[in-house]
């Protein structure tokens, strides 16, 4: 919705130009910045609960927000004029042209930038770290406010185990980390050749 907003229905100012140098360089922060963030703003300004998969999900939603919105607005670029100028030809208004003309055109370039941000958010431990997802969970959480931690950070932490047992179990989370990775890229995949041919 932003990429849509800033391509399609911003005005050209100063504010909108900041917005736009503003996402660019989020896009290039590293990530522990963002765990740091999610520190000092979810949990100490917020006061929400440390460990908290709600937080974990808010920091990599934050974290991977610059790079769907820069793919997504090469993709809307990237669409014809044509299919705008055929669109306003029969009477649409703007809003009915990009919703039902621009944005399925551009829906393949869209998904690619989702399954990039997927992606990143899925191995990414550093910001992970910051907030707390790294101590030992006893119990299976209940909620999105419940202790818990994460499959990259459960997987560094049982790499570093000397014990023989825990080799088998990095093996097997890491296949369940690329499993999850493989099926969610399938999906997209999927979704992006039918609206292709759409």
């Amino acid at each position: 919705m932003a990429a849509i907003y800033l391509e399609e229905f911003a005005p050209r100012n100063r504010l909108t130009d900041l917005i736009e140098i503003n996402i660019n360089n989020l896009a290039a922060v590293p990530s522990i910045v963002f765990g740091l963030l999610g520190l000092a703003v979810f949990i100490n300004f917020f006061e929400f609960p440390r460990s908290a998969p709600l937080v974990g999900g808010m920091v990599l939603a934050l974290m991977t927000l610059p790079t769907i919105i820069i793919t997504s607005r090469a993709a809307i670029q990237a669409v014809s004029p044509s299919i705008y100028e055929a669109a306003m030809g029969v009477g649409a208004s703007k809003l009915q042209t990009v919703f039902h003309h621009v944005l399925p055109v551009a829906m393949p370039g869209i998904l690619t930038g989702s399954i990039i941000g997927m992606a990143q958010a899925l191995g990414e431990t550093a910001p992970l770290l910051m907030i707390g997802m790294v101590a030992f969970i006893m119990d299976v959480p209940g909620g999105v406010t419940d202790p818990s931690t994460v499959l990259p950070v459960q997987i560094f932490l049982w790499a570093d185990s000397p014990e023989r047992g825990f080799t088998e179990k990095t093996s097997a989370a890491i296949m369940v980390l690329m499993g999850f990775l493989i099926v969610m890229n399938a999906l997209a995949i999927y979704l992006r050749k039918r609206f292709e041919l759409k």
